[in-house]
């Protein structure tokens, strides 16, 4: 992969990785779950929010997992 296009997607997930902790943010309404990790989660009020949470948790993981072969 060219230099451009690692930097490139790099970006591109970096962009995601902003998106997915934004909307974590939002879910938990803090950023407590940085700490304690999806524990966090099974403490919120809704299975929703707990769905939801546990979505862009997942995407977080897999982009850290990508960004580590880059």
């Amino acid at each position: 992969m060219s230099i451009s296009k690692s930097k490139n997607l790099a970006r591109k997930l970096s962009n995601i990785a902003e998106e997915a902790t934004n909307e974590l943010n939002h879910v938990c309404g803090s950023n407590l779950w940085e700490s304690l990790g999806f524990r966090f989660f099974d403490q919120l009020e809704n299975p929703e929010k707990i769905a939801k949470a546990n979505f862009y948790y997942g995407q977080l993981q897999i982009i850290n997992e990508i960004k580590f072969f880059i």
